[in-house]
């Protein structure tokens, strides 16, 4: 009896099926990652920008708003090739 209890457990047509994550769902997720990256990296050139304006001549606020610049376009060009590297592998799969 304890043998067929046994036998049926660790057959795997009578094991209880989960939703795994299929690669539509974590493509959609990390899209969404790359898109808010993305978004928060714009806003940061954008409030770059805005301290650059605002920097009235003085060397160092214009140093910092360029350095903040520079670090967000190369964030945002870090998100976009990782959201177009992501979806050409899941694509491969």
């Amino acid at each position: 009896m304890i043998n067929y209890i046994a036998q049926g457990l660790l057959n795997a047509n009578n094991l209880p099926h989960h939703n795994d994550a299929t690669q539509d769902d974590i493509t959609k997720i990390l899209n969404i990652i790359f898109i808010i990256v993305g978004a928060l990296a714009f806003l940061m050139i954008v409030i770059a920008g805005l301290r650059y304006v605002f920097a009235q001549g003085e060397p160092n606020k214009i140093a910092e708003a360029k350095n903040m610049l520079i670090y967000a376009l190369i964030g945002l060009i870090i998100a976009a090739s990782a959201a177009a590297i992501v979806n050409f592998v899941v694509v491969r799969l």
